[in-house]
């Protein structure tokens, strides 16, 4: 019985396989020989819009963040608010490529664009605000790097100065450093005296050029270099970038923790003899009797502590920079200083919070914008909140600030009108 069961049991799975075949065989027949068309054609669509990389030996990584805000302004005679771009973190997109080469050697690029829109600084003496362009490079470089020599760059990036006055170990440098008054504030004084700008007071091009942080004291810029940056050796790490015949910088930076503390520093030095207008340039140096003829020095440096349990950290910078085109007898030095402390705490469980206050102080010389004669000396005091969302890789941010700036001029002083600022925004990364 047995025997029987299982050979009847055999002849029905085979009858119902058979039938089983049959329809499908059918179902086939019925769709004809194009059963897939539409499927290969719609595969075929998403293929010819997708971004790829040219090759699989070189990966690509894409990455960027928008960063926009509402600026709140009153200067004494005028108040208004403008939304735009915070040129201080300049809304921007990124392509990465990496390249293993063998166990040593890697190569790769960097190509990063900044995106314009309506600037937060474009009130001149006018009053008008400006649009800063639509789209610029910000950095066009690749690179080759040995785990054991170090790496070298070649294409517009960073000096080996760019950044040394903004090393700070809290999370505020999208929207709160010492270069934030001329990338972020450029407005017209009003008071005795010729109307300058916060951006030329604190030492950048005009009040309505594009965002140049190389104007501030001491700190670098992005230029077309030839960069070297070595190996990290017990936390120390040196650079020295060489661009076009005009400039040249070194600096060393230092990054560690122990007993509860994080530490981080930097020095650098640049020379820069390069002028491209008739009294202006990347860093507002004084142009000698021949046309385009700069000579102009600068230290700066930075550092921070913070105390990792608490959350209490200090970041102060400051910068020197010495235009020795400047005539006898005029102040041929021009110096800020900036102090920020505050506490960073993941207080409300969404990511951390950091509160700070800030202090800047400027000293302006003779420059391409004072005459020998002429020095300028502004302060900035103010506080500012930011609260990181890591769930959407987001920070909020509101910072109010206060200036005040004199013009000395011989021996007389001209007082200028104060200005206050309430900036609020955001950034989110992707």
């Amino acid at each position: 019985m047995i025997g029987g069961h299982m050979k009847s049991s055999f002849v029905a799975l085979i009858a119902a396989a058979a039938i089983v075949g049959g329809i499908s065989s059918a179902q086939a027949a019925d769709l004809g020989g194009d059963c897939c068309a539409d499927l290969e054609e719609r595969v075929a669509e998403l293929e010819a819009t997708t971004a790829r990389k040219g090759n699989r030996k070189v990966s690509l990584t894409v990455s960027g963040w928008v960063n926009e805000a509402v600026l709140f302004w009153d200067d004494g005679v005028e108040s208004n608010a403008y939304i735009g771009t915070n040129l201080v973190a300049q809304t921007r997109f990124r392509f990465v490529g990496n390249a293993k080469i063998n166990a040593d050697w890697s190569a790769g690029y960097l190509l990063e664009i900044g995106v314009g829109a309506a600037r937060l600084d474009g009130q001149d003496a006018t009053g008008d605000d400006v649009t800063a362009a639509a789209l610029g490079i910000r950095h066009s470089a690749w690179w080759l790097q040995s785990k054991q020599l170090g790496k070298l760059w070649v294409g517009q990036t960073s000096s080996a100065t760019d950044a040394i006055t903004e090393i700070n170990l809290a999370n505020t440098l999208h929207f709160a450093t010492q270069n934030s008054a001329a990338a972020a504030g450029s407005f017209a004084f009003t008071g005795a005296g010729p109307a300058r700008t916060i951006r030329s007071f604190a030492g950048g091009a005009n009040g309505v050029s594009t965002a140049n942080t190389g104007g501030q004291i001491g700190e670098g810029e992005r230029h077309n270099v030839v960069k070297y940056e070595s190996p990290t050796f017990a936390g120390f790490a040196v650079s020295a970038a060489f661009g076009e015949d005009d400039l040249w910088d070194v600096a060393i930076r230092y990054a560690g923790e122990f007993s509860g503390f994080k530490i981080a520093a930097g020095v650098g030095y640049l020379q820069w003899t390069d002028g491209n207008t008739a009294t202006l340039n990347e860093y507002n140096c004084r142009e000698s009797a021949v046309p385009g003829d700069v000579d102009c020095s600068q230290i700066g440096m930075s550092g921070a502590i913070m105390h990792v349990p608490t959350g209490l950290y200090v970041h102060a910078a400051y910068g020197i920079r010495t235009d020795d085109n400047v005539g006898a007898g005029g102040d041929d030095s021009s110096t800020q200083l900036y102090v920020q402390a505050g506490i960073e705490q993941n207080f409300f469980g969404i990511g951390k919070s950091t509160l700070f206050g800030e202090y800047q102080q400027w000293d302006v010389g003779g420059n391409g914008l004072n005459a020998d004669n002429v020095s300028t000396e502004m302060t900035m005091y103010g506080v500012g909140f930011n609260q990181s969302i890591d769930a959407a890789a987001m920070d909020l941010y509101i910072r109010y600030n206060h200036y005040d700036a004199d013009r000395t001029v011989g021996a007389v002083t001209l007082s200028h009108g104060d200005i206050q600022t309430i900036m609020a925004g955001g950034k989110i990364n992707f």
